[in-house]
């Protein structure tokens, strides 16, 4: 049986840029580059952006109380008197751990000054003071609950919406 080399083929290797030996003038197209490494830069530039906000509203916070929204229509009917709107994330997806929908749970979550609430395919609704720890996966901000329960939420603007909901409940706790 014939080699491999005799034949022709020579198998391609493609190093990163750092690893290219510089001597070598073949031509080829760097690994360094491309969609996925924009993509890449793009998520960091977003979770950058995201932090700022997030350390913005925390300033903010000191010095004056977190906007209130005037509520729409699909939350007016589930809020109770006295409590205020505060954030409003569209496209918001909603997982459960365990749960038997991999995909989540897709619809609007509402940051009232006492509820995180989701409406969309299910409505779930979650005590502010019910929330143990609050914490990110990448860009899922992940909910431990009393119990040992949780939930995660996939939602723009995650660091952000973690310090509205540390300040929310700040306000329930004094």
């Amino acid at each position: 049986m014939q080699g491999t080399d005799a034949l022709g083929y020579l198998p391609l290797m493609h190093l990163a840029e750092r690893d290219r030996d510089p001597s070598d003038d073949s031509v080829h197209v760097s690994t360094e580059e491309g969609p996925a490494l924009r993509d890449a830069a793009a998520a960091a530039n977003r979770a950058a952006d995201d932090e700022a906000a997030a350390t913005a509203a925390r300033a903010g916070f000191r010095i004056g109380p977190m906007q209130v929204l005037e509520p729409d229509d699909a939350i007016r009917r589930h809020i109770a008197e006295g409590e205020l709107v505060h954030d409003l994330r569209t496209h918001a997806i909603l997982r459960a751990p365990g749960g038997d929908i991999a995909l989540g749970y897709g619809g609007n979550l509402y940051l009232t000054s006492r509820r995180l609430i989701h409406l969309g395919q299910v409505v779930v609704t979650v005590q502010l003071t019910d929330i143990v720890e609050l914490s990110l996966a990448g860009e899922r901000l992940l909910l431990t609950l009393r119990e040992g329960e949780g939930l995660s939420l996939d939602v723009d603007r995650p660091r952000l919406l973690r310090a509205e909901i540390a300040e929310a409940t700040r306000g329930l706790r004094g």
